[in-house]
């Protein structure tokens, strides 16, 4: 049984999580076995495999030519490899001249052992283990183990996610729609039965084909929620084929899933719930994901500016309950109009819209909506004063309207009137 050998990668700067488990399955062209060693390093179980690099030296030089900034030890152990990364010389497995440091001890530790002139992993070593025990308890004698091989280690070794791909191979040419058609049916099978084992729907999906003249044609089909039926996936697919020129044939045809967690849900006795989502899906891949969006609340207190756009593919947020009565349609921006009002600062009486003129039987409010200061300037506001005086008023017919006063009387424009929307 060949000796078991594990390189430490360090870097001398942190990297997020999800960068460290990046690094760590880029390691994996070295060997299967990498471990995170947050937050700043990996560990690689080189065991039987430095011999694929010419040796343990080239493997190292290797590493170093698309790192040169990252440090690199090789040890019998992942403690003493850590150790030797960080405060070791290049190329050294000596671990006796290291500071105390080179073990991770806890800081409370060095400080007491250095009371007692040990300031080096070789003259802790000369100490009795038991009498080390009894004065410094049961750390500095585990973590000297492990560094020498003589305690076990545990380290978590980093899995590549599943590979969510399904790929078809053809010893003759296909290039009839029924043949892609049912390719493609059988790939979303194979893929929609993993996918449901693992609890996962997929919310992107690239099929590629591969022609015999070296072409790579391929689209992709969005969703607004995780899927997984195979029979609306092998739908989305057949309108999208028609996007493909199948040239001279297709050699390979390969299905991949961008996945989201999705869990079986439990049918109720009184039949199937509707899934809303199978027409949107419809319209997103035929339309394109630009073109078709939902609303979302945005923190404003700015009517026009308290909703926004968003991906259908992203989870419907939350509306909150307004604390102020607002109209059913609200137009996209205030338009200009002109009104008369008894008093200043009174509702209008008449107000004429579109050339008409509507005389006012009832009005409540202001509600005063004021300038966002901490939100800077918008450009988009039809007035410049930015200070709102909303009323809601009922003409003589009975239709109610919401209009507002844009600045104040005496100020350095003089008072406008708009219209912003209409109540049921």
């Amino acid at each position: 049984m060949a000796q078991r050998r594990l390189l430490s990668l360090w870097l001398s700067e942190g990297l997020p999580p999800a960068e460290l488990e990046a690094l760590a399955a880029w390691c994996q062209q070295y060997s299967p076995l990498t471990a995170v060693d947050p937050p700043d390093g990996v560990f690689i179980d080189i065991t039987g495999c430095a011999h694929l690099f010419g040796g343990e030296t080239k493997l190292r030089a290797h590493i170093l030519s698309r790192l040169p900034k990252a440090r690199l030890a090789i040890a019998d152990s992942a403690a003493a490899a850590w150790a030797l990364a960080r405060y070791g010389e290049a190329g050294d497995e000596d671990i006796a001249p290291l500071p105390l440091a080179a073990l991770n001890l806890n800081p409370r530790s060095i400080v007491r052992l250095r009371r007692v002139g040990v300031r080096r992993i070789g003259e802790l070593m000369r100490l009795p283990r038991a009498e080390l025990t009894a004065g410094f308890g049961a750390e500095p004698v585990l973590k000297l183990q492990r560094a020498l091989g003589q305690a076990p280690e545990i380290l978590k070794f980093f899995s590549q996610p599943p590979d969510w791909r399904e790929m078809a191979h053809f010893v003759e040419p296909i290039f009839a729609p029924a043949q892609l058609q049912a390719a493609l049916a059988r790939l979303a099978g194979a893929l929609c039965a993993r996918l449901a084992d693992a609890q996962l729907g997929a919310t992107l999906l690239q099929a590629r084909f591969h022609r015999i003249d070296r072409q790579l044609p391929e689209f992709s089909l969005r969703f607004a929620s995780p899927c997984r039926d195979e029979f609306e996936i092998a739908k989305l697919c057949k309108e999208k084929l028609q996007t493909i020129d199948p040239g001279f044939g297709m050699e390979t045809i390969s299905l991949t899933a961008v996945t989201e967690t999705l869990a079986p849900v439990q049918r109720g006795m009184e039949g199937e719930t509707p899934d809303y989502a199978r027409p949107v899906n419809t319209l997103l891949n035929r339309l394109g994901r630009e073109k078709l969006w939902r609303a979302a609340p945005h923190e404003s207190h700015v009517p026009e500016f308290a909703v926004k756009k968003m991906t259908v593919s992203v989870p419907p947020a939350l509306w909150g309950r307004p604390r102020h009565k607002r109209p059913v349609k609200l137009l996209d921006r205030p338009v200009a109009i002109t009104a008369i009002a008894p008093v200043p600062d009174d509702p209008p009486a008449v107000f004429t819209w579109r050339g008409k003129n509507y005389r006012v039987a009832r009005a409540t409010g202001p509600e005063r909506i004021a300038r966002e200061w901490w939100q800077g300037e918008p450009a988009t506001r039809p007035e410049t004063e930015q200070i709102r005086d909303y009323y809601e008023v009922e003409d003589v017919s009975g239709a109610r309207f919401w209009v507002f006063r844009a600045g104040m009387h005496g100020g350095a424009a003089p008072v406008r009137w708009y219209l912003h929307g209409f109540f049921g």
